[in-house]
């Protein structure tokens, strides 16, 4: 189940002029009284979300959302635990059946790759004919013969023989565009498969079929071909230099030519995406220098012609300098043990020691004696912060009144939100922030005696 794309695209999709009415609606008793929602993926590169409606489930169970569709749009209903996929064709009614809720585990919120699982959901009434019936026969399919493939392993004349199989049986999917291009970027899924099939030859396909950026199936062999792609070029010297030497340089005209040139991706859109794409990947690598990745970032915004991707663009410049050193620390709200709520920006004008922890976690106890000393050593200096993540006010409570209130004891607003926010992939996390609000150590900020070196050299000489 992968991710469709952003906000203007959204709308003219969902929004068209041709649009109708369409609904799903069910029953599930164990959701009553909870707030669920329809939703739809806007990318594959940033994993965004749009939410095409809302409702309060009933006392009974009973749910229902109305959204207007122009054509095929994958959306779902997503929940703790898993992510309910469907099909809307426009002016249809579903009626949709749900698994029960389950809340995640504490050890699966404090799971930074923990994710919900895909699943299709029933749709009641459901025949040979319609369109998820359609799509989820050839899926089980596809998955047949990938699984074949994997496990047997196969030569290239074995995957076109599966693949001109494929076609055969489900030839008749070819009428309909959108179903036609599914399939056919699922055999670009299933030939890069195979180390037998030449990568460049599998992009040239993909750029005579174009992008589809409504399509899932698009973003799968999308990330499938596209993913880390510039760090593995290390095991081509020529290759590797020449990107090396275009993000050194900051040169976007030649760094499109590159992409263009090279790769053979004529099609604008796509060689959008992959110049985005291939930069976006980069991010918080230790290959190259982070500035200067944000840099060309930056300047190839002006060989963008698609709002769309110029959107995208834009979001991931808004959203991901975190974890660069003097990129101002994202404001996050968070509350007191007495319920009052804060924003980091708050503490502004002191050196700010963010501690995300929890207080089942062996280590925070260890961690918590260390960062007293570290707050009475730079006192009026450094503020220490703790907060909470996926922590029981109560827990957060006992810990405040262990260290009697001399250091601060927050509770995350919404932990998943803030665990996206500063890209946490482990609990406990530490950031230093300086007095503008900027970070000032990330990585390393663990509070060792090396940091407390680092520590005293900073706040000494400012």
């Amino acid at each position: 189940m992968k991710r469709l794309f952003i906000f203007i695209l959204l709308s003219a999709l969902v929004m068209g002029a041709n649009a109708k009415k369409t609904t799903v609606f069910g029953k599930e008793p164990s959701y009553a009284g909870k707030t669920i929602r329809l939703n739809c993926y806007m990318d594959e590169v940033v994993g965004m979300q749009r939410t095409l409606d809302s409702c309060v489930v009933d006392t009974s169970g009973a749910f229902s959302f109305n959204v207007d569709v122009a054509s095929p749009l994958q959306v779902f209903i997503p929940s703790e635990t898993y992510n309910g996929f469907l099909f809307l064709e426009p002016g249809k009614k579903y009626e949709v059946t749900i698994p029960p809720f389950a809340e995640r585990t504490l050890a699966q919120k404090l799971d930074p790759y923990f994710k919900p699982t895909d699943i299709f959901v029933q749709i009641a009434g459901l025949k040979q004919g319609d369109f998820n019936y359609k799509l989820m026969e050839f899926e089980d399919a596809f998955d047949f013969y990938s699984m074949k493939h994997i496990m047997y392993g196969g030569t290239v004349d074995s995957l076109m023989k599966s693949i001109d199989q494929m076609k055969e049986i489900f030839n008749d999917l070819y009428a309909d565009q959108f179903l036609g291009r599914y399939m056919e970027y699922r055999f670009l899924l299933l030939l890069n498969s195979s180390s037998q099939v030449y990568q460049d030859s599998l992009i040239l396909r993909l750029n005579e079929l174009g992008t589809d950026e409504r399509n899932p199936a698009f973003w799968d062999v999308f990330n499938n071909l596209f993913d880390n792609f510039i760090p593995q070029t290390q095991y081509d010297r020529e290759q590797y230099l020449s990107f090396q030497r275009v993000i050194e340089e900051g040169n976007a005209k030649m760094y499109f030519m590159l992409i263009s040139n090279r790769y053979g991706i004529k099609d604008q859109s796509l060689k959008e995406l992959v110049a985005i794409k291939w930069l976006y990947d980069l991010i918080n690598q230790s290959q190259f220098d982070q500035f200067k990745v944000m840099d060309l970032l930056q300047k190839i915004g002006a060989g963008i012609a698609s709002q769309q991707n110029r959107d995208l663009l834009t979001y991931i410049l808004n959203h991901t300098s975190i974890n660069i050193i003097g990129a101002p620390a994202p404001n996050f709200v968070m509350k007191t043990i007495e319920g009052k709520k804060k924003k980091l920006s708050d503490f502004k004008g002191k050196y700010i020691y963010l501690n995300f922890e929890n207080s089942v976690i062996d280590q925070t106890q260890k961690d918590l004696d260390v960062l007293l000393r570290f707050q009475n050593d730079y006192k009026g200096d450094l503020l220490v912060v703790n907060v909470g993540m996926y922590d029981l006010p109560e827990s957060v409570k006992k810990l405040s009144q262990r260290y009697s209130g001399k250091m601060q004891f927050m509770l995350a607003d919404n932990s998943d939100e803030v665990k996206e926010l500063y890209k946490i992939k482990s609990i406990p996390s530490f950031f230093l922030i300086d007095k503008d609000g900027n970070f000032l150590i990330t990585k390393g900020a663990e509070p060792t005696d090396e940091l407390r070196m680092l520590l005293q050299r900073i706040l000494k000489s400012r």
